[in-house]
């Protein structure tokens, strides 16, 4: 049976975690393994017609990676706040299912197949931050001519 690909656009909460391959005590070869959490930020939509920051806060999601996979990711030196696009398959969740303020919650996992910086939101940081510098260089100057 064919699995859907899920795909996760969003920021890294933390610096991804990494554990290097090694061999087990009993000489099985345990492969690299590279987690992350994405937080994917949600609108909705008000009953006035507004849209809105989701008040539940960001949906979070967990991105595993294993063997070379994870060895390439990890090289790219990602770090909290980073926006990312991943791609995989569900994982299965029951693992991360935990008691909060007395509700169970379980958290999405993705096997993924790839992690990658969402080029298009870095580079519309760059234009943001040069426009705001851009900005504050002509008004800023405090000088008369």
């Amino acid at each position: 049976m064919a699995q859907s690909t899920i795909i996760v656009r969003g920021n890294l909460g933390a610096t991804p975690d990494f554990l290097p391959a090694k061999t087990a005590d009993d000489g099985t070869v345990l492969q690299a393994r590279l987690s992350a959490v994405v937080y994917e930020s949600r609108r909705v939509r008000t009953p006035e017609g507004r849209w809105e920051d989701d008040p539940r806060g960001p949906v979070k999601t967990k991105v595993q990676l294993f063997g070379r996979n994870a060895e390439i990711v990890h090289r790219l030196g990602m770090q909290q706040g980073d926006p990312v696009i991943a791609g995989g398959t569900l994982g299965d969740p029951a693992a991360f299912v935990r008691p909060r303020h007395g509700h169970l919650d379980a958290r999405t996992v993705i096997n993924a197949s790839w992690l990658v910086f969402d080029s298009i939101r870095v580079e519309q940081r760059h234009m943001r931050d040069d426009g705001n510098n851009s900005h504050s260089d002509t008004t800023g100057s405090g000088t008369d001519e």
